[in-house]
């Protein structure tokens, strides 16, 4: 699996002309069999994989944990997960299985979410995650900083997951951004440390999808270097999910539940 491929290009600046080495993060097809069936075929970048087949599964209702799992096969070259789930597994998995309903979304890469993105989840605890803005602020410098000090961090996305104290759980990149949230909650099943009540940062757009999969992991607060969308900010409110945006510099947009930051009117 090539993560990142060095690839000649043609530099042009101010009308000299150079050829140079880029870095160019890779992309390849992922696909994902649960007992026999193709469950989904994802673009991804070909960085850890069981973390996002873990994620993906979860996040699709397939398995509750990873003890669900009774063997995780990869395919040579590690494009194809083949997933053997264990013997109790119920009519409705079974039917999902036979039939996947596979929703194409906004997502880069071609994002997939298995099943209605909106059936609600059940709206988060109002107690959940009282942060400031500026500890946000302070979260928002260490995903910059981690994308800077990645030298191969061009063309893709980062996403980080933290306590509300500002400690770094997880931090996983994708050429999707929504890939990273599969990442994420993958390693984090994989290593049982529990993502509810954390705080979310991505710097990639808020999506449906995106605050779909974060109300998934149960995260109050979900903030983004970037946009967030009509629907996303729709969904967030119902289920009780703060969502912030451009957040850089010292500002930041808050597009619901500002109270989980304790911004009241």
């Amino acid at each position: 699996m090539n993560i990142h491929l060095e690839y000649p290009v043609y530099v042009w600046r101010r009308g000299d002309v150079a050829v140079e080495t880029y870095t160019l993060p890779g992309e390849e097809e992922f696909c994902i069999y649960v007992n026999g069936h193709l469950l989904a075929r994802l673009m991804a970048s070909p960085s850890a994989r069981e973390a996002m087949t873990v994620g993906f599964l979860y996040y699709s209702n397939i398995i509750e944990t990873p003890d669900s799992i009774e063997t995780l096969y990869f395919s040579d070259g590690g494009s194809c997960a083949d997933v053997w789930l264990i013997a109790e597994r119920t009519p409705a998995v079974e039917a999902r299985l036979a039939n996947p309903n596979t929703l194409l979304t906004s997502g880069c890469g071609r994002g997939v979410v298995l099943g209605d993105l909106y059936a609600p989840p059940e709206p988060l605890p109002t107690t959940l995650t009282l942060v400031t803005p500026t500890q946000l602020l302070d979260m928002a410098r260490l995903l910059q900083d981690a994308t800077a000090h990645n030298v191969h961090s061009h063309g893709v996305h980062t996403s980080m997951l933290f306590t509300p104290t500002g400690e770094a759980l997880a931090t996983m990149t994708d050429v999707g951004r929504h890939n990273t949230l599969d990442k994420l909650l993958g390693a984090c099943l994989l290593g049982e440390r529990c993502t509810e009540g954390n705080v979310l940062l991505t710097t990639g757009r808020l999506s449906s999808e995106m605050v779909s999969k974060a109300a998934r992991m149960r995260t109050p607060i979900v903030a983004s270097l970037r946009a967030v969308t009509s629907t996303a900010v729709e969904l967030a409110e119902a289920w009780g999910i703060a969502t912030v945006g451009y957040l850089r510099g010292q500002q930041m947009v808050v597009y619901s539940h500002p109270e989980r930051l304790g911004i009241r009117e």
